[in-house]
């Protein structure tokens, strides 16, 4: 007797960092825990070629020490909550254009690691 398995969800494991063709950009508490952030801090991605070009999500300024105003500084959605939302175009549109140009795109990171030149740094998977 052969049996075929079908399963529902093929990938159980959720996003962690959703980019939007409108400029916003959802950032989960996982991602905000793993890279110390806080609300002001202000993010980016960096490109490092090796072998490999790996992608990788890091905070560029923390919040103490930013003056003025910032492209991707984040702001909590809840009051003291630690899921945080940003808006940038440029973000947005590098993100969309890796990864085919959809309307919107989410992404999952792997395990924090100390990157020469950007300090705690989170890789971003499938971009």
């Amino acid at each position: 007797m052969n049996m075929e398995t079908r399963k529902v969800i093929g990938i159980t494991r959720r996003s962690d960092i959703t980019f939007h063709s409108d400029g916003r950009i959802d950032i989960t508490a996982h991602v905000a825990k793993a890279l110390g952030m806080h609300g002001g801090d202000v993010i980016n991605i960096a490109e490092v070629s090796g072998r490999f070009t790996e992608r990788y999500l890091y905070v560029a300024r923390r919040s103490g020490e930013t003056t003025g105003r910032h492209c991707g500084t984040c702001r909590p959605v809840k009051h003291n909550g630690n899921y945080l939302r940003t808006y940038s175009r440029q973000l947005t549109r590098y993100a969309l254009r890796k990864a085919g140009g959809a309307s919107s795109i989410s992404f999952r990171v792997g395990v924090a690691e100390e990157v020469e030149g950007l300090g705690t740094a989170l890789p971003l998977i499938g971009i």
